[in-house]
């Protein structure tokens, strides 16, 4: 439901790397205890309690939603849901990318002395986007025949996108306990009125899209009265347009380059086995997105953790900013993958029930969920490159993956769903050892920067090489 990767640019953490070490401890998480071993570890992790909350709200609603409407409506019905739902997400990444992204950036940094401002700025621009991609949403489903939709999928499309922006604003300041708010309003809500619909025998994609617009409305007044937008005083929209842009662009394309490798999957399978094949394969992720809390949840909060200790500090600390969060959510990831992996026939039955058609894909569960824990490593790696200013990077490991669904589903694809998640799988891992490369490289070149010059001048008795391999300066300068 919520599509929540966080990407950012070369450049897009530059006014959180300015930010004064007091404003940065002030938006860190101030858990008291000890630094080291087991100690850092629970000290992270109570500090990101909040956050895996807030995300497992949000994958809980998402989870009771899909799982009703696959087990409620037809096979094709489930399919057009799924499909339509995918395509918002190309929607909602431009305003991500290009609105959400900057202004985390920008209120972590702790540097706007308005930041209702720029709360306001963003939810116009959201507005404006959204309007446009809801009439396109809804030109093209009366043109391919599904007017009965078009309005419901074109509200939701625009509400949705107002409470994710003011959404981003509260969790830019690590307000993720008043964020979970909104968000078990906006989602759980959501599945209850599904569920509502579905006793009263009134289900359909339509009323399914109004179920969720209206909760998305209330949440939307909820956060409002939680943090109130103001007008824009100073005048310098223009200023903010050209630092949006400046910081969302690559976090656009890396988002852009995942979207594709995704989708490439169900419209592949509607293609050749209609709706039926991408409700499949959307029943399938659907098992998979349990770990969506975890992955989601803990990239959250390594973006403004990373750039706020990379503006105090040095890249190596943020990097063990980053990888505590990182161990914390691999341990986490384990307890979920080992259980389904080992009983997928007996998940799909508990989810979908005995009768369902989606109980025979048990193999590709095992695959997808695998597949898709693995991403969630990459993607919290990905995370710290893009919170140390080295966006383009991530590009890298991104097309990666791309180019390998590219090269191997027109082989393999032909296999049904198994076939897709034995590519996704695939190219998740390609695209862990990219990041893992990618990191490593970038530590190497930190390291090397940071030396101190030494002459090449020797004299009797001075080891020149040595002191330049044996020194280190304490803090980034």
């Amino acid at each position: 439901m919520a599509l929540l990767e966080s990407h950012g640019s070369d450049d897009a953490v530059a006014a959180a790397s300015k930010a004064t070490p007091a404003i940065a401890a002030q938006a860190l998480p101030d858990v008291p205890g000890p630094t080291t071993g087991i100690g850092r570890l629970w000290e992270r992790f109570n500090g990101g309690f909040w956050t895996l909350l807030d995300q497992g709200v949000i994958s809980l609603g998402a989870f009771l939603i899909n799982v009703q409407l696959a087990r409620q409506l037809d096979t094709p019905q489930y399919g057009t849901f799924a499909l339509l739902l995918g395509s918002f997400f190309l929607f909602q990444h431009f305003n991500a990318s290009l609105i959400y992204y900057p202004l985390m950036l920008k209120l972590a940094g702790g540097k706007e002395e308005r930041p209702s401002d720029l709360v306001f700025v963003s939810l116009i621009l959201t507005a404006l986007s959204t309007s446009a991609f809801s009439i396109l949403v809804t030109s093209c489903l009366i043109a391919f025949g599904h007017s009965e939709i078009a309005f419901a999928a074109a509200v939701y499309l625009v509400l949705w996108q107002l409470q994710d922006g003011l959404r981003r604003a509260l969790l830019a300041q690590f307000s993720h306990r008043t964020a979970a708010i909104a968000d078990g309003i906006t989602y759980v809500g959501a599945a209850a009125g599904i569920a509502t619909l579905a006793y009263s025998h009134t289900l359909s994609v339509s009323n399914a899209f109004f179920a969720m617009a209206g909760t998305c409305a209330l949440a939307i007044a909820v956060q409002v009265y939680q943090r109130p937008p103001t007008l824009l005083r100073d005048g310098n929209a223009r200023d903010l347009l050209d630092s949006f842009w400046t910081h969302g662009k690559w976090a656009f394309l890396n988002g852009i380059i995942l979207i594709v490798t995704m989708q490439a999957f169900p419209w592949a399978l509607a293609t050749a086995r209609g709706p039926a094949g991408a409700a499949a394969f959307q029943a399938v992720l659907n098992v998979a997105n349990l770990v969506n809390p975890i992955a989601f949840g803990l990239s959250n909060i390594i973006l403004t953790t990373v750039a706020q200790t990379y503006a105090t500090g040095t890249m190596r600390s943020a990097w063990r900013a980053a990888q505590t969060y990182i161990i914390i959510g691999t341990t986490l990831l384990s307890f979920c993958v080992i259980p389904v992996m080992l009983m997928p026939h007996a998940v799909l039955v508990l989810f979908y029930g005995v009768n369902s058609p989606y109980t025979n894909l048990e193999q590709a569960v095992g695959v997808m969920v695998l597949a898709v824990a693995i991403n969630s490593i990459a993607e919290m790696m990905s995370t710290f490159v893009h919170g140390v200013q080295s966006a383009k990077l991530a590009v890298w490991m991104n097309g990666i993956s791309l180019a390998v669904v590219a090269l191997l589903l027109p082989f393999v694809g032909s296999h049904g769903v198994a076939g897709c998640a034995l590519v996704l799988g695939a190219a998740k891992v390609v695209r862990l050892i990219a990041a893992s490369c990618i990191v490593a490289r970038m530590l190497s070149s930190a390291e090397r920067a940071h030396r101190p010059d030494v002459s090449r001048v020797s004299t009797p008795g001075e080891d020149n090489d040595y002191q330049y391999r044996h020194t280190r300066p304490e803090r980034r300068k």
